[in-house]
């Protein structure tokens, strides 16, 4: 059981180490936490901005996966490995436009 942990945290490693965007996510969760305290906000507008903040982190994890399993797998072009690796990457956008939507709704009223 402590070995899965081992290896979760060895991902979140790998992902740190290896993907930029990761990086800027994670430096962007931390600003929309302390805007968060800042302006302090509800306790349930706080699920709101954590489960965002997750989903995006979770999406540009798999993505990273995905690009990488793409890597293994070919070292050349292929219609299939651009088509995966495109959606991969159309799963975190997703995920951000959520969180910056979810980000307006809540903060917008504290601002105004």
């Amino acid at each position: 059981m402590l070995n899965r942990f081992k290896y979760a945290v060895m991902g979140l490693r790998w992902l740190v180490g290896k993907d930029n965007h990761f990086i800027i996510h994670f430096l962007l969760a931390g600003a929309t936490i302390a805007a968060g305290a800042i302006l302090m906000i509800e306790r349930i507008e706080w699920l709101f901005i954590v489960s965002a903040i997750f989903f995006v982190l979770i999406a540009e994890a798999l993505n990273t996966s995905i690009e990488a399993s793409v890597d293994l797998t070919t070292g050349e072009y292929h219609p299939l490995a651009k088509a995966a690796k495109d959606a991969g990457a159309a799963a975190v956008l997703l995920s951000s436009l959520y969180a910056v939507i979810v980000a307006l709704f809540i903060f917008i009223p504290y601002l105004l």
